[in-house]
């Protein structure tokens, strides 16, 4: 059972290389209000339409290609950063988005004045629970920056949500509740309904 468990995690993951179409928000002049958010969804939603009515900037990226996701990520913080030096910066991803925020967070644990929402976190390192879907054998395949789990956060607030049934960011729960329940999707993704400094996991 295990080893099928396995099995059908890396070919999940596997699939991300199988996506290529990509349509980016438009990326636009900033404005400084004191609190600004950028979000990034997961596999296959290329425009992180997810997010897009909550946050200030949705980020655009090939869901196929993390390593861009990425990278567009954090040209997103550094661009608002430059612009808006005394802005605090929410940054908030969804299964693959949020294992993208948490490498980014964890490359950046010194940042200041921000802090990180993540929902369903392939990344997700046990307890509750087992480590997200990054923690099964043969997701190495995937590299960096997906690979893995860990809570290296340094400063900076991180919040993890997890669905107990979503074997994303879980991999205890099975693919019931990820297939037929709705655990992936049972999320708030509006951004402002969590707190600046809001840190821990919330684990449902």
């Amino acid at each position: 059972m295990r080893r099928a468990t396995a099995l059908f995690a890396a070919l999940l993951l596997a699939i991300l290389f199988s996506i290529t179409h990509l349509t980016a928000p438009r990326a636009h002049a900033d404005d400084c209000t004191g609190d600004w958010a950028i979000g990034i969804g997961g596999l296959g939603d290329n425009t992180s339409s997810i997010f897009a009515p909550y946050v200030d900037q949705p980020v655009g990226y090939n869901s196929a290609d993390p390593m861009s996701g990425l990278n567009e990520l954090n040209r997103l913080f550094w661009q608002h950063r430059n612009e808006c030096p005394g802005d605090h910066i929410r940054l908030i991803g969804h299964s693959e988005g949020a294992g993208l925020v948490h490498a980014w967070v964890t490359a950046h644990q010194d940042v200041d004045n921000a802090n990180a929402i993540l929902l369903s976190d392939p990344k997700r390192a046990p307890g509750p629970g087992w480590g997200g879907l990054s923690s099964t054998p043969g997701s190495g395949i995937i590299g960096y920056p997906l690979a893995g789990v860990d809570d290296w956060f340094g400063g900076v607030p991180v919040l993890t949500v997890c669905n107990h049934d979503d074997q994303i960011c879980d991999t205890s729960a099975g693919w019931w509740g990820y297939l037929f329940g709705g655990a992936h999707g049972r999320y708030d993704f509006n951004v402002w309904d969590y707190g600046d400094w809001d840190s821990g996991v919330w684990y449902r």
